[in-house]
């Protein structure tokens, strides 16, 4: 026999085939100190960029729901995003699609990350996640 295949060896080649399909770029922003405009004195929450690089938008679910609410129905989609292993995200952060080679309408699309998918034998940083709409 040759090599022996190891649990170890088997995750690190997940996660080369996992970052070799984030196609997707997204820069990540995290709240920071606030800052003050000094014309006009409003002050505005801070924003400081933790991350900027792979990722990719999927899916988590084969259909979106549809509740309803005061009169009106929503249509909620459950999507992830995925980072490289250890690229240190937490919740709340903002992501910002930057760039999406096979997806362009991704572009400027923006998701707070709420769950980390964690465990000790993974392939990917898959995070659920919501997206902002202002």
């Amino acid at each position: 026999m040759g090599e022996s295949f190891t649990a170890a060896a088997a995750v690190l080649q997940g996660r080369e085939a996992a970052e070799s399909l984030m196609t997707d770029a997204g820069t990540v922003h995290r709240p920071g100190p606030e800052v003050t405009d000094p014309d006009t004195g409003v002050v505005t929450p801070g924003l400081v960029e933790v991350y900027d690089g792979a990722c990719k938008v999927q899916g988590a679910t084969a259909q979106a729901a549809s509740p309803e609410a005061g009169g009106h129905a929503y249509v909620v989609e459950s999507l992830q995003l995925h980072f490289p292993v250890s690229s240190q995200l937490k919740i709340d952060d903002v992501v910002t699609i930057t760039a999406s080679p096979m997806d362009p309408d991704l572009v400027g699309l923006k998701f707070r990350l709420v769950e980390l998918a964690r465990g000790t034998f993974r392939t990917a940083d898959r995070w659920n996640v919501e997206l902002v709409v202002k």
